[in-house]
Order: structure tokens, then C-alpha cells, then sequence
């Protein structure tokens, strides 16, 4: 018999689980489902601060284990000690401004996972900004190479859309998988957020949008603007397609990234420099979209890129070709295939070099009339098998 650890009673989520084991819960907001043992599932309906300190009080061992390694490797790649790295990135950049105006709970829902995990805010802050470390901290060799891809079917014939990704990212993170449940206590709206622990998010969807990203380390970034963790939960919280497409192209981007939104009518895929955003479609038609981790469509160029390509070409080319494999693959596969469904993109984003040592997971978000799904396949030698769970509209 499954061991049920409660405070108190708590209020039914519309998802599929038919049973939960949980840790200890301090307040009847929260709840941390570990009916699945390799993803815990931490339900939340409080504010954002109580949101973020549930979170770090629930997870604070895994997040304390996780900044250790996250330090370590730091302190490998750029010799020095990691609180000395973590003030001097801080002290040379200025995000806050941006959060507070764009995403203020966001903000506090940091604040809360600091007071929860009892760890420092500013070592929590810097936690956040990955996609900002790996660009203005700049190393040779990028360690992100996240595909993703966007499907039409709505368009076509009134068909599912779709929105998946392989989230590939170092393999000290690879440990530590979280699903965020998250509701709203006044709207009674939920999204679900994929992430790690003590991490604000990566992707998710919520009742009628969804959102993928991957890093495009080319693009022109700034030492201000909103870092890539605040964008895809803002998108998040915006409830149609326009609204969401509208967000990106009014926030000032502190990374080069590429964000593809898709709602049960719509998809979108654009490329975001912080002073120039592009729509990257691979043909008129429009049926589908995807990327991989460099710049298709936009030419705003990181100065470091210029002087790569200078050193390379002598001038600036007007534009480039760069080969990627697993977006080549991807082409393809999405090309060749007239039925795009779930068990299509499986099979896409399970098969080499797509899916590789680095993947962390892979997401696939169903958008229907009646209801969102999301399908998550951790990093497991079985790539084929998956997690799923319905958001109700």
C-alpha cells in the first residue's frame, strides 16, 4: 500500500492521476505528487510568493543539491570561485528593472523560492538566468542545443495542433525533473510548467496557448531586458494566442532566443534579438515550423558572432547556411509525413541526433477543442515512454 503523507485536504486537480504520494505540505495550497517516481508534480494555488516558498521548502534538499552542482560547474568552466562569478554577473547586468515591470510575480515567486530553499536570493536570481550566463559569460562551446517544432493541423483540416521540444541542457540538471500544476486562485486557470528544481520554468502550456524555446546564442543580447525564464512563464500567463505574440514583440529580450507559440488555431515561430524580432517560417504554407539553436531568419548578430564571422569570411556575409543535423532532420521527417499526431512527432524527436545525451526531456503539447494534453519523456533509455497530462478547457 502506497504511503500517503497529508496536513489537509486538498482540493481535487481536473488532471489525470489516479493516485498521490506526497511529502509533508505546510499550508492547503500545495501539494507534491510523487505518484510518478521520476517526476515529482508540485501543485500550487497560493500567490506567487507562496507559490515560490512552497517550492523551496519541498524541494529544498534536491534545490540545495542541484546549486551545488550548478557552482561546481562554474567554477570548471570559468576558474573562479562561483560566489565571486555570481556577484560580479549580477553587479555587471540589470534585469531586475525589466522583471518588475513585466513579470513582478514572477519576481516574487523567486523571492519565495529563496526564503524556502534558504538559499541566498541573489545566488537564486543568478540560478534563473541560464540562457543570460551562457551568452554575456560567453564560452567557446555553447552546451544547448534544444529542437523544437510547431504543427498546424488546424489550418489544414480543423486537426490537433502541436507544440514539442527536446530540452537539452547539461546533465547535472538531468536529475532533478519538476512538473509545476500551477492555479490561479481567482481565475481558476491552470498551466503546467516543465522544469527542474528550484527553477522557474522551462516550457509548458496553459488552457488555450503553449510555448517552446531554444537558445540562440548569435542573436544580439543586452545586459538588461528580460532574461528567458520570465519570458516563457509571461507568455504563460497570457490567455489567447494575440495577446501572447504581442508580449514577445513589445518586451525588450535580454537573450537571442527563439520562442515557437502555438494555440489550438494558431502557431507562431519567432526569433528574438534584443533589438530586432523575425517570423521564421520554412515555406508560404505555413503548416509548420521548427528550429534548432542558431539564427534562421534574423541577422541582428551578437558583436562576437560578427567578429567570428569577419575572422571567417573576411566581412559580414548578408546571409548564412549553417548545417544542423537534427533540424535537417526534423525537415525531413515533418515534410514527409501528410499525418503529423502525437505518435509522428514521437517518433521525430525520439531518434538520433535529435535526442542525445544531453536531452533532459522530451515535451510534446497537444492543443483540442476541449482539452490540452502534454506528453513528457524524461531522459531515460527508453525514449518511447511517456507521461501524460490533460488540461481541461
Amino acid at each position: 500500500m502506497k504511503t500517503v503523507i497529508k496536513i489537509l485536504v486538498i482540493i481535487l486537480f481536473p488532471v489525470i492521476f489516479i493516485s498521490c504520494e506526497t511529502k509533508s505540505a505546510v499550508s492547503d495550497n500545495v501539494i507534491l505528487d510523487t505518484t510518478h517516481t521520476d517526476l515529482p508534480i508540485l501543485h500550487l494555488n497560493g500567490t506567487a510568493f507562496e507559490n515560490g516558498e512552497q517550492h523551496g521548502k519541498l524541494l529544498r534538499k534536491e534545490i540545495n543539491e542541484l546549486i551545488g552542482l550548478w557552482k561546481q560547474d562554474i567554477e570548471a568552466k570559468y576558474q573562479m570561485p562561483a560566489d565571486t562569478f555570481i556577484k560580479m554577473f549580477l553587479d555587471s547586468t540589470n534585469y531586475i528593472p525589466s522583471i518588475k515591470k513585466w513579470t513582478p510575480e514572477l519576481f516574487d515567486e523567486v523571492k519565495g523560492i529563496s526564503k524556502g530553499s534558504g538559499i541566498h536570493f541573489n545566488t537564486i536570481f543568478a540560478f534563473q538566468l541560464v540562457d543570460e550566463i551562457w551568452t554575456n559569460a560567453r564560452l567557446i562551446k555553447m552546451p544547448h542545443h534544444c529542437t523544437s517544432l510547431g504543427v498546424n493541423n488546424f489550418i489544414k483540416d480543423g486537426g490537433t495542433n502541436w507544440n514539442a521540444q527536446t530540452i537539452d541542457i547539461p546533465t547535472y540538471y538531468h536529475k532533478f525533473p519538476l512538473l509545476l500544476d500551477i492555479k490561479d486562485k481567482n481565475s481558476n486557470s491552470r498551466k503546467l510548467v516543465t522544469t527542474f528544481a528550484g527553477y522557474i520554468g522551462i516550457n509548458g502550456l496553459n488552457e488555450n496557448i503553449s510555448v517552446t524555446e531554444n537558445s540562440l546564442t548569435n542573436l544580439k543580447s543586452a545586459l538588461s531586458g528580460l532574461p528567458v525564464a520570465f519570458v516563457s512563464r509571461g507568455v504563460l500567463e497570457r490567455k489567447t494566442f494575440d495577446d501572447a505574440v504581442s508580449y514577445i514583440k513589445t518586451i525588450k529580450h535580454a537573450s537571442g532566443q527563439n520562442y515557437i507559440i502555438v494555440s489550438r488555431s494558431n502557431i507562431i515561430s519567432l526569433e528574438c534579438a534584443t533589438d530586432l524580432i523575425k517570423e521564421y517560417w520554412p515555406d508560404s504554407t505555413k503548416y509548420y515550423t521548427f528550429h534548432g539553436n542558431n539564427p534562421l531568419t534574423n541577422n541582428s548578430y551578437h558583436p562576437f558572432y560578427n567578429n567570428y564571422l569577419k575572422n571567417l569570411y573576411g566581412t559580414i556575409p548578408e546571409a548564412i547556411s549553417i548545417s544542423d543535423k537534427k533540424v535537417e532532420t526534423v525537415n525531413r521527417q515533418l515534410t514527409k509525413n501528410t499525418t503529423i499526431n502525437a505518435e509522428t512527432i514521437k517518433n521525430i524527436l525520439s531518434k538520433e541526433p535529435v535526442y542525445n545525451q544531453n536531452t533532459f526531456a522530451i515535451t510534446i503539447m497537444e492543443l483540442n477543442k476541449k482539452y490540452n494534453r502534454l506528453y513528457i519523456s524524461l531522459n531515460k533509455s527508453d525514449s518511447t515512454k511517456y507521461m501524460e497530462f490533460k488540461l481541461k478547457k
